[in-house]
């Protein structure tokens, strides 16, 4: 048995759900595994941050916008009197750090309030923000959600049609199937849709620090700021970039996903592994330690 066989069997004796799983080293696919007949696009949940991330560091290529902008810089109709003190403060890098300083998570996916609130922006914006941004890391969707609005506004359409010519035609990922909130802007949070295939194109982009068939699509600085911690305090267990996470070796990063949905990249052995999976278990330890460290271990 391969690592991915292994890997597999291990996780049905956990009654835990994979669809599929690829492991590349040196652009090579090596090991795969395939639940379903063929490669399906399903919902990527928050591996949708890391391309939004991806969208952030376009629009900072071309000008459109800063990392240190204010963000209120892009909602000039808003009178910032009338909003937290702490909101004033915040800048779109805060936003990629998951630091904007919110009391709470707000809404998720699947939270009743989700279907009542309408104007995800303005409620955004009319909350609380008790903490100083960029300083304390707590897990919300908005603060993806404003990144996905912050580039529609500089950019003038949405996340998803920004990114298309300049992100998924190239990577050939052709028609993209992004979500929408209510009022017709990219969820940026959760909400796109990949087939496996996609997500290991995805991941060799960023092993080739946004080189994709000779074209230097986004610039490695950006990309190396993305994928390293930007908490010295206060970090999430291994640390957090600018929506990556940082992997238990301190070094790799990944994309994950909620129920299973991982973008595994490990630079210094040329390694990609993509997983999808339906799962409510929570099991990235046992992709690293049953997955990717006996492929890296095997090459």
């Amino acid at each position: 048995m391969n690592c991915t066989e292994e890997f597999i069997a291990k996780m049905k004796q956990k009654d835990i759900v994979i669809n599929f799983v690829q492991a590349w080293r040196n652009d090579t696919l090596e090991e795969s595994y395939a639940r379903l007949d063929k490669p399906t696009r399903l919902h990527a949940y928050s591996v949708s941050k890391s391309v939004t991330s991806i969208g952030v560091g376009l629009a900072v290529q071309e000008g459109l916008l800063r990392l240190d902008d204010p963000v209120l810089r892009f909602y000039p109709e808003y009178d910032p009197a009338e909003l937290a003190p702490n909101l004033r403060r915040m800048t779109v890098r805060d936003l990629l750090k998951m630091g904007c300083g919110s009391k709470d998570k707000m809404f998720f996916w699947n939270d009743a309030q989700r279907l009542q609130c309408r104007d995800w922006q303005d409620y955004f914006l009319r909350n609380a923000f008790p903490y100083e941004p960029g300083t304390r890391f707590e897990y919300n969707n908005f603060n993806s959600y404003m990144c996905s609005c912050i580039v529609e506004r500089a950019a003038g359409c949405t996340l998803k049609d920004y990114m298309t010519p300049r992100f998924f035609d190239k990577l050939g990922i052709g028609n993209p199937d992004w979500l929408t909130c209510p009022m017709g802007h990219s969820a940026g949070a959760y909400g796109l849709f990949l087939s496996i295939d996609e997500m290991s194109r995805i991941g060799q982009f960023l092993l080739h620090d946004g080189c994709w068939n000779g074209e230097q699509l986004l610039d490695p600085a950006y990309l190396h700021e993305a994928e390293k911690n930007q908490y010295p305090v206060n970090a999430p267990k291994h640390g957090y970039g600018y929506f990556f996470w940082t992997n238990p070796d301190d070094e790799s990063y990944r994309a994950d996903g909620r129920y299973g949905q991982y973008i595994v990249v490990v630079p210094k052995s040329n390694v990609v592994v993509t997983v999808q999976a339906l799962d409510s278990k929570k099991f990235f330890d046992d992709v690293w330690s049953e997955l990717v460290v006996p492929f890296l271990n095997k090459g």
